[in-house]
């Protein structure tokens, strides 16, 4: 029996015996409170504060009366049963101390409406700071990771990161650009290349030339200053297009032999498994083997619960370094190509109308030229005289 639990029940109670008077009159001199007094033939029933049930116990034991209880109310029955099972009441205690354990690990993460794409990008960055499934988060880390994805000003117009209760939440704005138009410089535009002038899109300062106008390379295009009918000077920046049709070459060769790194077709899988903090990796067979990476990210689930552990999946496809043979055509068209890349590095909005092309071998090399006849701006604040 263990009277503390019963402190706060109601007891109804039976005494048998004979001169139960004396047992209901001592009771009374300790200060015992009893209600519900009903007489039997050989005894009484009562009921009283369960506080009270060892020292009525007692004196039930010293008069030599029977004493049992027949009714008990309260809160005291189910913790008897808890501490008769002490593995119920310690489990709930495990339960509620894991919970606040396990909630501050990271069981899933909520990208919200992020493409696949800005979600790796995203995984990435959380990654070099240290958050993924089954990672333990603090505010430390969570401040470091803010910091690092609020510098993705290309990708995001805002972005917050948001912990609670195991779940990761992301929530972001696109990127907006907007361009903004800056002041005309005080520079004059002259011509980048001779050509014929195919058409004058000056968008500030005052014009020198025409449509099918021939000009020079570095002939002024576009001035700064004009003269008005008193002779006085007007001062406006220049900018804008002024297009023309260029005729120019390019050169470029491509050796007939080059080493170059290649595919072999195997590739290498490094796993590592996150959980709970802790993290297990597969290592590679051949660590210095040269490859390209190839990562992905396998959060694990048991049915339709996340589970506070993330598979970190990287393919490495391995390369080597291989002589390749080209034969003539195709040093002469990787030349070609190589000239054409040069006239959109230089003009990037060229139109091309026609090209000549010339093609030798020199040696273990191919040497290209190709002269081509295109359209484009041709305003550009250097002199190139």
């Amino acid at each position: 029996m263990k009277p503390n639990v019963w402190m706060a029940d109601r007891i109804s109670f039976r005494v048998q015996g004979k001169n139960v008077q004396r047992f209901l009159n001592t009771a009374v001199e300790q200060g015992i409170r009893l209600d519900h007094l009903r007489w039997e033939t050989d005894g009484f029933t009562a009921r009283g504060a369960g506080r009270d049930l060892s020292k009525l116990e007692d004196l039930a034991q010293k008069g030599n009366w029977t004493f049992s209880v027949f009714q008990r109310k309260g809160p005291g029955i189910p913790l008897e049963r808890l501490l008769d099972h002490p593995g119920i009441l310690l489990g709930g205690v495990l339960f509620f101390l894991l919970l606040g354990l396990m909630s501050r690990f990271i069981w899933t993460i909520d990208f919200g409406s992020m493409d696949v794409e800005t979600q790796n990008r995203m995984r990435s960055l959380l990654y070099d700071c240290q958050i993924y499934e089954g990672a333990w988060v603090d505010d430390s880390k969570l401040k470091t990771a803010q910091d690092t994805v609020s510098q993705q000003s290309d990708v995001f117009g805002w972005i917050t990161l948001n912990f609670t209760d195991g779940c990761l939440f992301i929530e972001n704005t696109d990127a907006e650009y907007q361009n903004i138009k800056k002041e005309a410089p005080m520079q004059p535009l002259y011509a980048k290349e001779s050509g014929e002038i195919v058409a004058v899109e000056p968008e500030s300062g005052f014009s020198l030339v025409v449509p099918g106008q021939s000009v020079e390379k570095g002939q002024l295009l576009v001035d700064v200053v004009r003269l008005d009918r008193d002779g006085n000077e007007i001062r406006q920046g220049a900018s804008g297009k002024i297009v023309g049709r260029v005729e120019k070459s390019y050169t470029a060769s491509q050796p007939l032999r080059v080493q170059q790194l290649i595919l072999t077709g195997a590739s290498e899988i490094k796993q590592q498994l996150f959980c709970l903090g802790r993290v297990w990796s597969q290592q590679h067979e051949n660590q210095g083997e040269q490859g390209l990476s190839q990562v992905e990210w396998l959060p694990l689930h048991l049915g339709r619960l996340n589970l506070p552990a993330m598979i970190r999946c990287e393919t490495i496809w391995l390369q080597q370094e291989q002589t390749i043979v080209y034969s003539q055509e195709q040093a002469q068209a990787l030349a070609f190509r190589n000239c054409r890349q040069q006239l959109y590095a230089e003009y990037p909005d060229a139109v091309i109308e026609s090209e000549q092309r010339a093609a030798t071998v020199e040696g273990e090399q191919a040497v290209c030229t190709v002269t081509y006849r295109f359209c484009s701006n041709i305003a550009s604040y250097e002199d190139w005289k």
